[in-house]
């Protein structure tokens, strides 16, 4: 009968080791895959809240929702839950670190522009008003800034972003980001917040993935990308 021999000291080094290497290799697999899916259903969700939005218009002669300004039960949080069956989730993107807390106190990942949304020079309120729908921004990701505990951070207002005197003193991007997250699918984040990308709802529906590097480039020019039919995208 051949007796029973168990691991030495170094074989059992050697699986550690070998263990060790491959959870080195799968690790960063796994990781960029949760990144992969966190980004996928931001993105998905932004697509339900403009599905939710083009239904709003059409059973309300075009006009788009309003924010919390017409009174809080007017605001789009509340006026577009119908159309999204009441999932509050929705309005929250996985990627967002005050996301659990915004929800708890009926806020939202996602901010409406006010240029759909409250009345103004430059304001197109209802969607026939609009010349190029596939051009227009209607939903940013708002900042990390905003009170997550304050339901008042629904909307954004690009006009006092580029103002003439911003624009000329180039601190259009410091107030920029103050309201929406350019960078908010980042591997790796800079301080500057140039790297990674956001999520833009546009008024045909459609979702577009726009790097915070571009939307800086645009911020330094001085150009509007959030003015009605003014979106600069490249297809």
């Amino acid at each position: 009968m051949i007796p029973s021999r168990g691991f030495t000291l170094v074989e059992l080094l050697v699986v550690i080791a070998i263990i060790g290497m491959l959870l080195g290799i799968s690790l960063p697999a796994v990781m960029e895959s949760l990144e992969t899916a966190r980004t996928t259903a931001c993105a998905s969700n932004l697509r339900q809240v403009g599905l939710a939005m083009a239904q709003f218009t059409d059973t309300h002669y075009g006009y788009f929702p309003a924010t919390y300004h017409a009174g809080d039960s007017q605001s789009w949080v509340y006026t577009l839950a119908p159309y999204l069956e009441d999932v509050d989730a929705i309005r929250i993107c996985p990627d967002d670190p005050q996301g659990p807390k915004r929800l708890e106190n009926k806020g939202t990942s996602y901010v409406v522009s006010e240029y759909i949304s409250l009345p103004g020079p430059d304001s197109r309120l209802k969607i026939q008003q609009l010349k190029a729908t596939s051009h227009t921004i209607t939903v940013f990701e708002g900042s990390d800034f905003r009170d997550p505990e304050s339901f008042y951070f629904e909307h954004v207002h690009p006009s006092s972003w580029f103002t003439p005197k911003r624009i000329q003193k180039k601190q259009v991007w410091l107030w920029l980001i103050q309201e929406i997250q350019p960078d908010r699918h980042a591997s790796t984040r800079r301080i500057d917040q140039t790297s990674g990308l956001s999520h833009y709802l546009f008024a045909d529906g459609h979702v577009e993935r726009i790097t915070a590097s571009r939307v800086k480039g645009w911020a330094d020019e001085g150009l509007n990308f959030a003015l009605p039919d003014s979106t600069p995208i490249e297809r």
